[in-house]
């Protein structure tokens, strides 16, 4: 039995369908596809159904996951080991953080460290989704977290501050206090939430509209005059054009975390990258907290 083979097989099982798993392995799905027919030839068995929405694992495939993962597991834990106690500041790297961070807060920061060390092939994965840091889908995170799992190492930064911005071509036909029922809120994820965003309280009147699952696209769509959004503060205070709604104060959120985990801590790579940007956070830490 071959290990890619397995690899390919798990990738499907948690993606749920072959160009995602291809993405997430780096390889064209028809490699992934020619791999999985051939991993069900030589086991004599069919792991998936190919279904129009995606693939679905048959009871064979089931009865191979809890062994294929178990497998995994001590594969990543030994690459674990072995990487942590690599002392070269030289070698591949992945960091991944959200979007928000890498387009307008941390991409200098980043051009600099990868002079510093111009032997470190750093990787940047700008993500909303968490990578898995066990398997090594990412060596260093950046997330929004208030107590990150036993697993993982690292150090909380600052609190992160929001609050509710619009373009002032935007505020100039519109009067949120006067006439709320004629501005719109941009919606992210659930409405009934809509009284849970900051400074969104001050303004219940104000009608949500449409849905955007980021805050790049939040910010595209207040320059656009779409409406009014709640950004983090170190995006929107610092975009030409755009400005706090009347009355909007910044508002601490959510907890930072630069992450690793336990066993990757070790490793002197990870650790240059951990310190610089706990640096990298404090040096930004104004912008993060709104302070203006």
């Amino acid at each position: 039995m071959n290990w890619d083979d397995i690899k390919v097989f798990l990738a499907i099982a948690n993606t749920g369908g072959l160009k995602k798993a291809a993405h997430r392995l780096g390889l064209h799905h028809s490699s992934c596809a020619r791999r999985i027919n051939a991993l069900e030839s030589n086991l004599g068995i069919k792991l998936f159904d190919r279904l129009p929405g995606g693939y679905t694992l048959t009871p064979g495939g089931v009865d191979l996951l809890g062994n294929a993962e178990y497998i995994q597991q001590g594969f990543n834990s030994i690459e674990r080991d072995i990487l942590g106690k690599d002392l070269r500041i030289e070698g591949d790297l992945c960091l991944t953080l959200p979007n928000g961070f890498a387009t307008h807060l941390l991409m200098p920061d980043l051009e600099h460290f990868m002079d510093l060390y111009p032997d470190i092939h750093l990787e940047v994965n700008m993500t909303y989704s968490r990578r898995d840091l066990a398997s090594r889908e990412a060596d260093v995170a950046i997330r929004h977290v208030d107590n990150p799992p036993d697993s993982l190492s690292g150090r909380r930064l600052t609190r992160i501050a929001k609050s509710a911005y619009a373009s002032e071509s935007y505020l100039a036909e519109h009067d949120v206090i006067q006439s709320p029922e004629l501005c719109h809120w941009l919606g992210w994820g659930d409405p009934s939430q809509h009284l849970r965003w900051p400074e969104k309280h001050k303004y219940p009147l104000v009608p949500v509209r449409g849905n955007l699952y980021s805050d790049v696209m939040q910010l595209a769509a207040v320059q656009a005059h779409m409406g009014i959004a709640s950004l983090p503060c170190f995006i929107g205070d610092n975009v030409a054009g755009v400005q706090r709604i009347p009355n909007a104060e910044a508002v601490a959120y959510e907890w930072i975390w630069v992450l690793a985990h336990k066993d990757m801590a070790k490793n002197v790579r990870v650790k240059v990258l951990m310190d610089f940007l706990v640096r990298a956070f404090a040096a930004h830490k104004s912008r993060l907290t709104g302070v203006l």
